[in-house]
């Protein structure tokens, strides 16, 4: 991996990623998306029949598995806190991409398909983030305010500091 981005939910990772890749001209992996091709199935489709705990199982392996691509890699908000050790052992440049409270409900307002949001509600994920935001800043080399920045903007200053 040439660098890992991290984040809670509707922070941004997925699409700041996918720029960021294709500015660097290297590979985009997204660790869900790796996922559904390992369950053969979504993930809120497994969410429905399995356990987080299970799926935690299958997170950890597929990530195990993604250690040696080429690329930039976004992960799930939770992978950081399933996986710390695993990403710290990578010994890659580690983003955190944060936005605030308002901003997180507002994305997540507008996205459907979230096992994390359909379990504890638009008012209790809030509190999620604040529990996952000391392991994530612990874990992150940089952090990245996304709140009042397009993709286009974090994915040039990740750029930036990787040129460092």
């Amino acid at each position: 991996m040439d660098a890992i981005i991290i984040g809670f939910m509707g922070s941004g990772k997925t699409t700041v990623t996918q720029l960021l890749a294709k500015k660097l001209k290297v590979e985009f992996f997204d660790l869900d998306s790796l996922i559904v091709h390992y369950l053969g199935q979504s993930i809120d489709d497994f969410f429905n029949n399995n356990s987080e705990e299970a799926f935690r199982e299958i997170e950890t392996k597929v990530l195990k598995q993604s250690v040696d691509l080429n690329g930039i890699l976004a992960t799930g908000g939770g992978t950081p806190i399933y996986n710390f050790d695993i990403i710290k052992d990578m010994h890659v440049p580690v983003f955190l991409l944060d936005a605030k409270d308002e901003t997180i409900l507002h994305r997540l307002s507008k996205n459907e398909g979230r096992p994390l949001v359909e379990k504890h509600g638009l008012n209790n994920i809030i509190k999620l983030k604040h529990e996952r935001d000391f392991i994530y800043n612990e874990l992150s080399d940089y952090t990245i305010s996304t709140t009042d920045k397009t993709p286009i903007e974090v994915s040039d200053e990740i750029m930036k500091l990787l040129s460092r």
